[in-house]
């Protein structure tokens, strides 16, 4: 039963494919002269060469214009200050900017060490639960969302197990 559905949603599949796709085979392209062919591929490589010279020229007036429109020496001069209450662009101090980054990447390490502590936390409960035969499995959670305070519990449920 199962190779019968397999085999008509391969065929719907390919159906599906045939009617949105409509693939033209290669050997109906190549019926057409090769001449002719090689006249349409020269003409479009002409047409794509002409675009292109085109937006070469334009982009080109453009810095022209931009060119003209920026008094000469101009380039030497402080760009203005923004105004209040907009926060200035790049690092004002780099000192600040280098213990922020390594901050950051300090507490990205911190948050990498929780979580393979938190995995192996409960690697260590459901091998002893497992191995011991009884015990519930929601500390195997418990100790993948809280970590160490679930580990704690455990130890101290499993403590009490044993003295009973």
């Amino acid at each position: 039963m199962e190779s019968k559905m397999w085999r008509s949603c391969l065929v719907a599949a390919l159906v599906g494919v045939s009617l949105f796709l409509r693939v033209t085979p290669v050997w109906s392209q190549d019926r057409d002269e090769p001449g002719a062919r090689l006249e349409r591929l020269e003409r479009r490589v002409n047409e794509m060469a002409e675009r292109q010279e085109q937006l070469l020229r334009r982009l080109g007036a453009q810095m022209e214009h931009q060119r003209a429109m920026i008094p000469p020496g101009a380039e030497n001069f402080r760009a203005p200050l923004p105004p209040p209450g907009v926060p200035a662009r790049g690092p004002q101090n780099p000192h600040a900017a280098r213990v922020a980054k390594g901050l950051h990447d300090a507490l990205g390490l911190l948050f990498l060490i929780g979580i393979i502590c938190n995995i192996l936390l409960t690697i260590w409960i459901f091998t002893d639960i497992r191995k011991r035969g009884e015990g519930s499995g929601i500390f195997v959670a418990l100790a993948l969302v809280a970590g160490i305070p679930a580990a704690i519990i455990y130890s101290l449920v499993r403590l009490g197990d044993k003295k009973t």
